[in-house]
């Protein structure tokens, strides 16, 4: 990849994905963040930090956004609308959004002679600091082929979808799994504690089971400590996640009853104060009935 990076959203997970592209491109990279105070380790090593998206966006030949919602990121996008700062520019937008926002999104840079892909990607931020992110993409394959190897950035599974919005179907399908395995184990290791049954042996039958999955044992500890402070991904994230995927669902005429029933127990969640704690924590949402 030739040219100038600019990145946009330094989160949770946009932070060592940025990093990463520091590690490779040095000093062509240019980062942008609603609050400063997260730029400075990037300006400290050297990265140019902007003062605005517009400037980073009229100064990059590509644009990444890793940002919380579909919302922001046309909000982000809209401030160069009425220029021909994303002429001959790739747009690449990596958060997880709705299908049709992304192509909407899409829509509005090609508009204006820019190109565009979405890619999110599946891990978190082990997986972003050691570089094994699994990333989605979604755009023509003409465009895929010229920017594969840079997404090689953040990882070595990457893999094109389909069209503009088929990468994002397919990354909510998986996150929906992160709602219901986190809250189908919650309730299974809640019960079983109000039982008097011992959890470990829970665990160790659990485990020689095809009903195992390897996040059960990442998050026991957090649920058995109820200990949910430095989240890899917050429970607000996961909320907005299982909000999109029930939108989705009810859009291809599925019966929404479990994204109703998951969200329900979030949303008591963050009632009780936890929706910056790791999105585990819905666990405690499901250790006392509803009023």
């Amino acid at each position: 990849m030739e040219g100038n990076i600019g990145f946009i959203g330094l989160g949770l997970l946009g932070t060592p994905m940025a990093w990463q592209l520091h590690n490779r491109y040095g000093k062509r990279l240019s980062v942008w963040n609603r609050t400063r105070e997260k730029c400075a380790p990037f300006e400290t090593a050297g990265v140019r930090v902007c003062t605005s998206p517009r400037e980073l966006i009229e100064s990059s030949d590509c644009v990444i956004l890793m940002v919380s919602d579909g919302k922001a990121a046309g909000q982000i996008l809209g401030t160069c609308e009425h220029t021909n700062a994303y002429a001959g520019k790739t747009v690449i937008v990596m958060g997880t959004h709705a299908p049709a926002e992304q192509i909407a999104l899409a829509k509005r840079v090609e508009g204006l002679a820019g190109s565009y892909l979405e890619a999110p990607v599946l891990g978190s931020i082990p997986q972003a600091k050691a570089r094994e992110l699994i990333v989605m993409v979604g755009g023509s394959e003409s465009l895929f082929n010229k920017w594969q190897d840079f997404f090689k950035t953040f990882g070595d599974f990457i893999v094109r979808v389909g069209d503009v919005g088929k990468a994002s179907s397919l990354k909510l399908a998986l996150n929906w799994l992160i709602a219901s395995l986190t809250a189908s184990f919650s309730l299974s290791l809640a019960y079983i504690e109000k039982s008097g049954v011992n959890h470990e042996l829970f665990m160790e039958i659990l485990r020689k089971s095809a009903l195992y999955a390897p996040t059960f044992d990442k998050k026991l500890e957090r649920m058995l400590k109820k200990d949910f402070d430095n989240p890899n991904f917050p429970l607000k994230h996961l909320l907005k996640d299982v909000m999109l995927v029930k939108e989705e669902v009810l859009n291809a005429s599925l019966n929404p009853l479990l994204p109703e029933s998951i969200e329900k127990i979030i949303k008591a969640g963050i009632c009780q104060g936890l929706s910056e704690n790791d999105y585990s924590a819905l666990f405690l949402a499901l250790l006392s009935t509803p009023k």
